[in-house]
């Protein structure tokens, strides 16, 4: 098996839950095995003005490739 990679998409709202919105990403055809995490924008920055070890990780391993 390939490799992980997590993709985190922020979008501006939802009203699907957090287990959902994912559902709609085609992730078969990448090369690697992958997961989408879909967040709204609210939910991004509480995130980061909470912090914690979930928050640390996803500023520092982030690598935006589109804003």
């Amino acid at each position: 098996m390939g490799s992980d990679l997590d993709l985190v998409a922020v979008i501006e709202d939802c009203e699907e839950p957090f287990e959902r919105r994912s559902l709609k990403w085609e992730m078969h055809q990448l090369p690697a095995q992958a997961q989408a995490l879909v967040y709204t924008r609210k939910e991004w920055e509480s995130f980061k003005e909470r912090g914690g070890r979930f928050a640390l990780i996803l500023e520092r391993e982030t690598v935006w490739v589109c804003q």
